[in-house]
């Protein structure tokens, strides 16, 4: 009976034997599976790693040779560092020697001319930008054109002299804000803005205007960069900034100096020449009409009975006569003739490329316009005149003589009338 018992027991042992060596051998095929698949991946990585090192190897040896040639490198660039800086110290030195050549010029052309230099502009826009300076003559409101490169003369019309209007040109627009102005010729006619409503000069198509100011801010007159093509390319704001300093300086400097010799020259009373002056002025006349051969006349006239304005009504009537005798004469002759006061209630009238005839009709116009004026008092105011034409050797002096003695003839004839020398005629 245990014989039959024991003989299951072993079969079922034998049975999980067989179960558990079949389990073993799938595990252990597994197994051998993973490894392998384990072993190709190891393989792939070595592969990428070897091939990763190799690129290392390569990048070191790049950077090797790379730090061998910063050396060389090194001083290459220090030789172009030292290169630059020699230039910049040169363009340096060359700017201050231009700044100090413009400053100690005294004529405001040249020293405008020079101080262009530092503008450095492209040779190649020459045609197609124009570059100006206008001074503000604060007497008449106008800006009058002082120096210009590549203007012409139709533009140069514009130019010339402007009134400080709003509308008239951008110049005087930027002179009357004292600020940039910039007008293109597609925006001129419908801007709104003050600043950019002007009408071109035919041909500009954009209009540059910089004021010119003095430290305080006070407006000397302005420079303009006029281009007839949008595509130029103009100096750097920098030269610009540069360039308007060193010409505020030119200018103001100008103005200073015009001022003391405009002083030296005027006659404080009545703002015309004063004698010193016309004497300068007619010796140099005399010099060029004996270089040229040109007719050359004077006219010496004084205010008829003046003593009795003075008498009368007083030193501060006689001074308001004088002033206004002075005027009256000066609108009556043309620009470029000179008039001065010669002394007292005498003034000099001096008349280029003039003769004896035409002097006298000058003098009657003068004589005229005295006459017809109206005055705060009842007194009418009248001159006397004496005409003198320049002969060979006569001196300033005898010219003048000459014309004192008509003077002289016309006082004792009557007054209020003119008479020539008998040698002018």
């Amino acid at each position: 009976m245990t014989e039959y018992l024991d003989q299951p027991f072993s079969v079922l042992i034998g049975l999980l034997a067989l179960v558990l060596l079949a389990g073993m051998a799938v595990v252990i095929a597994r197994l051998k599976s993973d490894i392998n698949k384990l072993e190709l991946a190891s393989n792939r990585q070595l592969k990428r790693l070897s091939a990763r090192l190799s690129e290392l190897s390569s990048d070191c040896d790049e950077l090797s040779t790379a730090i061998e040639r910063l050396p060389r490198r090194a001083a290459l660039v220090d030789h172009s560092n030292s290169a630059v800086r020699a230039i910049s110290r040169e363009l340096a030195e060359q700017e201050t020697r231009i700044i100090k050549s413009i400053l100690n010029e005294g004529d405001l052309l040249k020293g405008l001319a020079k101080a262009f230099e530092l503008l450095q502009a492209d040779a190649g826009s020459a045609l197609w930008v124009a570059y100006s300076v206008s001074v503000l003559d604060q007497n008449r409101n106008v800006l009058k054109l002082a120096w210009h490169r590549g203007v012409n003369e139709p533009l140069s019309t514009h130019l010339h002299e402007v009134k400080l209007l709003h509308g008239t040109l951008p110049h005087a627009t930027a002179a009357l804000l004292g600020e940039d102005v910039q007008v293109s010729a597609g925006t001129a006619d419908k801007s709104a803005d003050k600043r950019q409503a002007h009408d071109l000069p035919t041909g500009v198509q954009v209009w540059h205007s910089y004021p010119i100011k003095k430290i305080d801010g006070d407006v000397l007159g302005t420079f303009d960069l006029l281009r007839f093509h949008e595509g130029i390319p103009l100096p750097d704001d920098d030269r610009i900034a540069n360039y308007l300093f060193v010409i505020s300086i030119i200018v103001e400097r100008h103005s200073y100096l015009s001022g003391l010799l405009s002083q030296a020259r005027t006659d404080r009373l009545t703002g015309i020449n004063n004698r010193g002056h016309a004497e300068e002025s007619l010796i140099k006349e005399i010099g060029r009409s004996q270089r040229y051969r040109n007719p050359l006349s004077v006219i010496l006239f004084d205010i008829d009975h003046f003593k009795s304005f003075n008498d009368t009504y007083g030193h501060d009537v006689g001074d308001l006569v004088l002033q206004e005798v002075a005027r009256l004469a000066a609108n009556a002759i043309r620009a470029t003739d000179v008039i001065g006061r010669w002394g007292g209630e005498e003034f000099l009238i001096i008349l280029s490329e003039t003769g004896a005839e035409s002097a006298m009709v000058v003098a009657e116009n003068v004589r005229k316009a005295v006459e017809s004026a109206r005055f705060d008092f009842a007194q009418s105011v009248t001159i006397s005149a004496g005409v003198s034409e320049f002969v060979g050797r006569d001196t300033s002096q005898t010219l003048v003589k000459r014309a004192d003695d008509a003077l002289y003839k016309a006082k004792e004839a009557g007054r209020n009338r003119i008479f020539a020398h008998p040698g002018a005629c």
